[in-house]
């Protein structure tokens, strides 16, 4: 290598090693190396593009490399990408830049050594030779093949660059995960500010605790904030009736003159005046046609479906409505539901059918104001319940006992069969009424003792609540309902919307509370009571009825409890009374042998007949025979409903025994019922789901519906489909047994 002087990177045009080529200085191909003699001038100029690769070289646009001491003396390796571009032609052949000297351009390039005309170099390695110096013939190019082989990375470099790798991958997965966490911090810090501030989120102004307000088609209405729920107490739904309006059928808000200005405070109600459990006169108001709503929004997105409960032991009076709602407020928080109370017209100023009113009135009709009040209640619902939070579309009665058989004939005529969506009816036969207003008792009619409209209009409130026989005060012993013609239809009908119809075990043991202390163990008290139940004529009645009525005069067969129910078609004689006792007493067997496979304690076997043949069995017998149709018409478009049956048998303790008595269902779906057990705790919770799952959806399956003919639902810890109830059997053609309210 010495004697090769290099600039830069780059071979220089003199050759001073043994094995190059003759040129001017040199001293032959094998010949020892001379003196260093300057480049030979020329008098001819490089064509332009061979100073073109000249300036490149000098500029350092080619890499050098030296031959190593094995190889051929004083050699040089120079890549051959220093002096070669691709995308210029092979233009030493013909160059359209070159600059001529003479007149004659090919002349003068003819006069050009060509520095391929010199005789071949080879290399002492066996290498072969490159002419690549476009510059000096003189000095030999040969390729390294060492250059085209990658530099060899040492292990110490290689797990570097490893660990640089890993470390890169690292950071961009934490820088990642990094910005998701600030990101889903940032979310959780604005949603906290948003529900915590008032600015981003204003409060609504209808809320003022402990104060909430909403409106109605009638005006602004105030109620009260109570356990994070909404309640509203004592909103009227119709105009009040009093004065001319005593004894007459409800009328809804139509008048300007029948709302009130400003806002109604609507914190309290008024009971109406009514009737308890043993007949007394249980002081009330007139005006007294008010409901209570408990709901936990007032919002109108999202609104919730709609129960409207009516109950009660007796039409005659319902004194556990205000213990029944005690916890209305935690209910509608907990099932997202919207509960309505309504008040009603009871005993004689909700049901009095004088024939001075129907007189007074067109259609000639009277009674039955109370089923008025219901569905004046109902139409309010569908008006107004948008405004606290519910659903107008999507409304279920709830029927409990009195209730239930006031609900019943209602849904089957055209006035109430549109106002709800569902029906709950528990606790009483679907019975509807076989007597008419103009052959109303006689002994109601007279009690007031009043032939004008006047008369009755201007009465104390105290003297007509006090003017009925006690028999008739007491629930379950007169039947108050009559068919009018307007509300409750003559004929019977059946309801086209969903219905449920249910009751429990032993739902008639209250009725029969005054004979579980003197049963014992004696069979004939049994009987009596078994035909008291029933309402047959037990064997006492006669006597009483041969000493009240004269020799040869009709006397009216004893019903229910020796009250005259049901009516007979036709007056009956004195012999035709002991026929019935007979046969009273000889149905009275019948049962009683029926039903000792049963139970053999006699107060569980005296409530559990009664209750099979006055509620139980009829109500089953009903669903089944509506559940039948709704299958044979589910092809045809709204011709009928689907029908299910329920039967709640848990037992509980209580005043009245260990037994399910006719309120154990109603408890356990208003939260009341006390769990003094785990299995308390799970029938409330079957019950619930059970009731809130046909209030949201109209049926009881979530997935197909079960209609009542191909089974009952017995409800107690859990659900179970009964295909038939054998003890019924007992009781098909039994349905004059059947209770009235």
């Amino acid at each position: 290598m010495s004697g090769l002087p290099v600039v830069g990177r780059y071979v220089a045009r003199s050759w001073s090693t043994g094995s190059g080529g003759s040129g001017p200085g040199g001293a032959g191909r094998h010949g020892s190396p001379g003196p260093r003699q300057p480049p030979r001038s020329s008098p001819l100029r490089f064509p332009a593009f061979f100073r073109k690769r000249l300036e490149i070289a000098q500029r350092g646009g080619g890499r050098v490399g030296s031959t190593g001491p094995g190889d051929s003396e004083g050699g040089m390796a120079v890549t051959e990408e220093a002096f070669k571009d691709p995308k210029d032609p092979p233009s030493y052949l013909k160059d359209p830049l070159r600059e001529s000297c003479s007149t004659d351009p090919i002349k003068d390039f003819q006069d050009v050594p060509s520095p391929y005309d010199e005789p071949e170099i080879r290399d002492v390695g066996g290498r072969e030779p490159r002419y690549l110096d476009l510059f000096d013939p003189g000095v030999s190019v040969v390729r390294d093949p060492k250059l085209d082989q990658p530099p060899a990375t040492p292990p110490k470099s290689r797990a570097r660059t490893a660990l640089a790798a890993c470390l890169a991958s690292l950071a961009s997965t934490r820088i990642i995960v990094c910005c998701s966490v600030v990101l889903v911090v940032l979310v959780v810090v604005i949603v906290a500010l948003a529900s915590t501030s008032g600015h981003a989120f204003p409060p609504d102004p209808r809320i003022q605790p402990p104060f909430v307000t909403t409106v109605t088609t009638c005006g602004l209405v105030q109620g009260l904030v109570e356990d994070g729920a909404f309640v509203f107490r004592g909103v009227p739904y119709a105009a009040p009736p009093v004065g001319e309006r005593r004894f007459r059928r409800s009328e809804p808000h139509t008048k300007l003159e029948d709302c009130w200005s400003g806002t109604y405070m609507a914190n309290v109600t008024r009971p109406c005046w009514g009737y308890d459990s043993q007949g007394g006169v249980v002081e009330g108001s007139e005006d007294c046609l008010l409901l209570d709503v408990f709901t936990p929004q007032l919002g109108y997105d999202t609104p919730l479906p709609v129960v409207v409960v009516v109950g009660g032991a007796s039409l005659g009076g319902d004194t556990q409505r205000p213990w029944l709602l005690s916890n209305a407020a935690a209910l509608v928080q907990h099932r997202r539901v919207v509960l309505v109370s309504p008040q009603l017209r009871r005993g004689p100023f909700g049901f009095f059918p004088h024939p001075a009113l129907a007189a007074s009135t067109y259609p000639h009709t009277a009674g039955n104001q109370g089923a008025s009040d219901l569905l004046a209640a109902l139409a309010w619902a569908r008006h107004n319940v948008e405004h606290f939070g519910g659903d107008p579309a999507q409304v279920t009665l709830l029927g409990h006992r009195a209730g239930a058989a006031l609900a019943w004939p209602l849904l089957s005529s055209p006035s109430g069969r549109d106002l709800v969506h569902g029906a709950w009816l528990a606790g009483a036969a679907p019975h509807h009424p076989t007597r008419s207003w103009r052959d109303a008792d006689p002994v109601l009619v007279g009690a007031l003792n009043c032939s004008s409209v006047s008369c009755l209009e201007t009465m104390p409130a105290r003297h007509v609540m006090e003017a009925p026989p006690v028999e008739w005060r007491r629930p379950g012993r007169r039947a108050w309902l009559v068919a009018d013609g307007v509300m409750v239809s003559f004929l019977p009908g059946s309801p086209q919307v969903p219905l449920v119809l249910g009751s429990t075990v032993q739902v008639a043991a209250e009725s029969l509370l005054s004979w579980r202390g003197r049963l014992g163990t004696s069979r004939t008290l049994l009987l009596d009571a078994i035909a008291e139940g029933l309402g047959l004529l037990p064997p006492a009645a006669v006597a009483q009825e041969e000493s009240t009525a004269g020799p040869g005069q009709p006397a009216l067969v004893m019903g229910r409890g020796g009250g005259g129910w049901p009516p007979p078609l036709t007056p009956r004689t004195e012999a035709e009374m002991q026929e019935a006792a007979v046969a009273g007493a000889a149905a009275a067997e019948a049962a009683l042998e029926r039903y000792s496979e049963v139970a053999t304690d006699p107060w569980l076997l005296l409530t559990t007949l009664v209750s099979d043949a006055t509620t139980t069995c009829p109500a089953l017998a009903a669903a089944a025979s509506l559940a039948r149709t709704f299958v044979h018409s589910r092809r045809v478009p709204d011709a009928a409903a689907p029908v299910y049956a329920y039967l709640s048998r848990h037992a509980r303790t209580s005043r009245l025994g260990t037994l399910a008595d006719g309120t154990v269902d109603l408890e356990a779906l208003f939260g009341l019922l006390p769990r003094r057990t785990a299995a308390d705790t799970r029938f409330a919770h079957t019950l619930q789901e059970l009731f809130f799952r046909f209030v949201a959806d109209s049926v009881l399956e979530r997935y197909e519906a079960t209609p009542a003919h191909l089974g009952v639902y017995l409800v107690g810890e859990k659900l179970v489909l009964q295909r038939s109830r054998a003890v019924c059997d007992h009781w098909a053609n039994a349905s004059h047994l059947a209770g009235r309210y």
